[in-house]
């Protein structure tokens, strides 16, 4: 499929599917938040820890306020100097947040990737509970055809716009208590 075709989806066609793209960063998988029937499908392709939550890809910042609590200042000066691009910033959630795609934790971490594909994906569907392609600790698929080989047949939508990727994973930063604490170091360096 292309983002030509994507064009003739609507929400209510992912409700309970996986859709494949590419960011800036590697190829991600992603759900419709709170469709657990697709987050299941997710962590049984990984083969992933139900205890670990998926990154939430947004197409904008102000996409995240729905979901925290407060947005800490270094936060905001993160988002205003790597936003879009290859940064996951973990914040704590709003009370009544869906404890399922956050697995039960009190924190809940997005990233706008720097994605011309990416962005029209969440522009169209809103933000998507996502993770790379692969099996939990092996490095990620970026091809295609590794993809489609792999997971063509456990993946409903695979977006085959080509796009440039790094390879190199988001760093992940934690903002929730007020002093940033680097969890994954990717390219960006705070």
């Amino acid at each position: 499929m292309f983002l030509k075709d994507l064009n003739k989806l609507t929400k209510k066609d992912l409700i309970g599917k996986i859709i494949c793209f590419p960011t800036d960063t590697v190829y991600g998988v992603g759900c419709i938040l709170g469709d657990d029937a697709a987050l299941e499908k997710i962590y049984e392709l990984k083969n992933r820890d139900l205890s670990k939550p998926l990154a939430i890809l947004v197409p904008s910042s102000d996409s995240i306020i729905p979901f925290i609590k407060d947005c800490p200042s270094v936060a905001k000066e993160y988002m205003d100097k790597h936003w879009p691009g290859a940064l996951t910033i973990i914040f704590n959630k709003k009370e009544g947040i869906c404890d399922s795609f956050t697995k039960g934790l009190s924190t809940i971490g997005f990233r706008m990737p720097n994605s011309k594909v990416a962005l029209e994906v969440l522009n169209k569907f809103g933000p998507l509970a996502t993770t790379s392609v692969n099996i939990s600790n092996n490095p990620p698929l970026n091809n295609l055809d590794d993809i489609i080989k792999y997971f063509g047949d456990k993946i409903d939508y695979i977006i085959e716009d080509k796009e440039t990727v790094s390879e190199v994973s988001s760093t992940i930063v934690n903002v929730s208590n007020g002093t940033p604490i680097i969890l994954r170091q990717g390219d960006i360096k705070l």
